[in-house]
């Protein structure tokens, strides 16, 4: 094998999607690496490191081979009785194997492997040059790219994401030449369009971002996402504000990542804007400086909104106020629309938007947003009214929650559906507990935010979550693997959090039952969607409990025990995890897997009550004694399983006692009812946290 060096690829294009940038750049450098590393070429593939910019898609892989290592190729032919005849002379058999391997018969080998004596064609393979392998490994690494439309240009056969210009190969400081996607690979690169438009020569593999620096073009995307986010907390402070409207004063992330991928030379600029806009609500002005412009508001200490943003130029200019005056120029218009949709929209009261959702189509078998509404009502109703709380508040939320769908607002800004449904609400005469729970029945919207934090929107936010569910599974249209265009898995993380963390006191099994009841004038759920939607939900609940730490055998035992109380089965959960190593919780598991063996082996159906008369053992009476004062202690503590825990562990010497002394299968029918009821209560006692016998010991 020849030398290894750096491989250094890099594809210039025009501009690439930025929503696609890093996933794009990743996966090239992911399927190069692992291509070569098949090839035989790059055993340190796992080092591989991948660089994006709006313009460009790099890799570059330490101590990758210059050329295969030779290797041995051994064929079989015939066998030695196949191949020669009585005379000795070659067979056809023979004669056809040395054909195939282009050499006579007696260049042949004999091979005996201790199966027999057979023909066989031993050739040295010389390895492939890098340089050679490079073209048609790029060509099957390019098809494997997350590409969602591939483009076509001029008049080649293959597509790509974007019409490719150039072509960077280095191995090391060595130019690998090779024709792919339409370009000759070269050492020539291409820095920032203004600053450096001359094609720059990359020396050295190693170079690479050295070079692209120097040409104005922060190569990684990483340090580009750095570099942005500093300029911001800088000119933030500068202005005395900050860049988020909670006290972290932190950066939208999302949009940190789109600046840095539509820049390849960042410059940061304060600018501001007519503060007679601020009449209009904040997150409708922040919403048109971050989806159309793609500027950074900013905000007081107050959190209020201030009348200026940062915006990025992708060059450093000679005349920054230019730049300032041009970024402020394009957002008045921006700002104006946002005022405009406002005004308009105040014009009749959010409860007047209600009638424009019949014609907006929720799911065909499940009719119109305004059908979904009035489910989506009903069922927050029965919720309140099942726990013995006020329903007017969630009725009405519930009634108003989908009206900003039909505003001008919210049909520009769709991100903006509830928050703004909460500011047309206050403007409308709602009451502020309907607005806000009109708001917060979308939390959690994402990974990290909090459930609602009023009644009335968790009420909404489990009856919306529980219909869709529920009639989604009903319409036929449960996830796949391959997608889930409903976002139900979403939406039944929401449900199980909003339970839990909301601390609603409602088994799931009757939130779906009202859903179901709710669908009923459409098509009545079977039981079998109900039991898939259950499971469904009960997965997305193992997920949860694994995110806190939670053991996956702790979680199946807690699910085995049954119960469909999310606020219980959660606390079961984090009580057993506690004591889930203990060695007396060890020891009740072998004991239970016995208990439980005993009963399934003597079929036992209903057994007759417990009768003291029938002990003969001191073990026998120590265990009924125990078990009737832990069943009153977990009775008291509610809850508190991890105390209930703690109280199970101490019964391990009492059970070990019991299976040490006593004898349950005994032949008087009597005793050994007896005995196996006793078991059966020791059972049931532990099922009420969980079923101890599938904890591993």
């Amino acid at each position: 094998m020849s030398e290894c060096a750096d491989l250094l690829l890099e594809i210039g294009c025009e501009e690439l999607p930025p929503g696609d940038l890093n996933r794009l750049a990743a996966a090239l450098g992911t399927e190069l690496a692992a291509a070569l590393e098949r090839a035989g070429l790059a055993p340190e593939a796992a080092g591989a490191c991948w660089f994006a910019t709006p313009r460009r898609l790099a890799v570059r892989i330490p101590a990758v081979a210059g050329r295969q290592a030779d290797r041995e190729v051994e064929r079989h032919g015939p066998a030695l009785s196949q191949a020669f005849d009585a005379s000795g002379k070659p067979t056809a058999a023979a004669l056809g194997f040395a054909r195939s391997a282009g050499v006579a018969v007696e260049d042949l080998d004999v091979l005996d492997n201790g199966q027999g004596r057979r023909l066989v064609h031993r050739r040295t393979e010389p390895g492939r040059a890098l340089c050679d392998l490079l073209p048609e490994l790029l060509s099957a690494v390019q098809a494997k790219l997350p590409v969602a439309r591939p483009m076509r240009w001029g008049d080649h056969d293959f597509a790509f994401v974007r019409p490719v210009h150039w072509l960077l190969a280095l191995h090391g400081p060595e130019v690998l030449t090779f024709e792919c996607l339409g370009q000759v690979a070269d050492r020539l690169t291409c820095g920032h369009r203004i600053h450096a438009p001359e094609p720059l020569a990359v020396p050295d593999a190693g170079a690479y971002e050295a070079v692209l620096m120097e040409a104005k073009v922060i190569a990684e995307p990483a340090a580009r996402r750095a570099a942005i986010e500093r300029q911001l907390q800088q000119l933030a402070k500068q202005a005395g504000l900050r860049l988020a409207a909670s006290e972290d004063g932190g950066a939208d992330a999302a949009l940190l990542d789109e600046v840095a991928a539509l820049t390849e030379w960042p410059v940061g600029l304060l600018g501001s804007f007519d503060p007679a806009f601020l009449a209009v609500p904040a997150p409708a002005l922040a919403g048109s400086m971050t989806h159309h412009q793609k500027f950074f508001p900013l905000y007081d200490t107050a959190g209020r909104l201030a009348p200026r943003f940062i915006a990025f130029a992708n060059l450093e200019s000679a005349d920054p106020d230019q730049v300032r005056s041009g970024f402020e120029r394009v957002i008045r218009p921006r700002l104006e629309d946002a005022q405009f949709f406002w005004e308009q929209d105040r014009r009749q009261p959010l409860a007047a938007y209600a009638p424009a959702l019949e014609s907006m189509v929720y799911q065909r078998r499940l009719g119109s947003l305004a059908d979904k509404t009035r489910r989506v009502t009903r069922l927050a109703t029965r919720l309140a009214e099942a726990l013995g709380t006020e329903t007017v508040t969630a009725r009405r939320a519930a009634e108003l929650a989908r009206c900003d769908l039909a505003t001008l607002m919210v049909g520009e800004f769709p991100e903006l559906q509830g928050i703004m449904g909460r500011y047309y609400a206050l403007d409308s005469g709602e009451p502020e507990a309907v607005a806000a729970a009109i708001e917060s029945h979308y939390l959690p919207r994402r990974a990290g935010d909090p459930v609602a934090g009023d009644e009335a929107g968790r009420l909404v936010a489990v009856a919306e979550r529980a219909d869709t569910l529920v009639g989604i599974f009903t319409a036929g249209l449960k996830p796949s693997g391959k997608g889930d265009p409903y976002a139900l898995r979403r939406a039944a993380l929401g449900l199980v959090r909003t339970l839990i963390e909301g601390g609603i006191e409602l088994g799931l099994d009757k939130v779906l039952s009202l859903a179901a009841a709710g669908l009923a004038e459409q098509f009545a759920p079977s039981a079998e969607v109900i039991a898939s939607v259950r499971e469904f939900i009960f997965e997305r609940l193992a997920g949860y409990l694994r995110d806190q730490g939670i053991g996956a055998q702790t979680i199946q035992a807690v699910f085995a025990a049954g119960g469909d109380d999310l606020i219980a089965i959660a606390a079961r959960a984090r009580g057993l995890e506690a004591f889930a190593a203990d060695p007396a919780i060890q020891a009740l598991s072998q004991a239970n897997k016995r208990a439980a063996n005993l009963l399934r082996q003597a079929a036992a159906g209903d057994l007759p009550a417990i009768d003291e008369a029938l002990f003969e053992a001191a073990a026998e009476r120590a265990l009924y004694e125990a078990l009737g004062a832990h069943r009153e202690r977990l009775a008291a503590r509610g809850r508190d399983y991890h105390t209930a825990c703690a109280d199970l562990a101490k019964l391990a010497p009492v059970v070990d006692r019991f299976f040490n002394d006593v004898m349950v299968m005994v032949d008087d029918l009597p005793r050994r009812h007896n005995r196996l009821a006793l078991l059966a209560a020791l059972r049931q006692l532990f099922l009420g946290i969980a079923d101890l016998s599938l904890l591993a010991v």
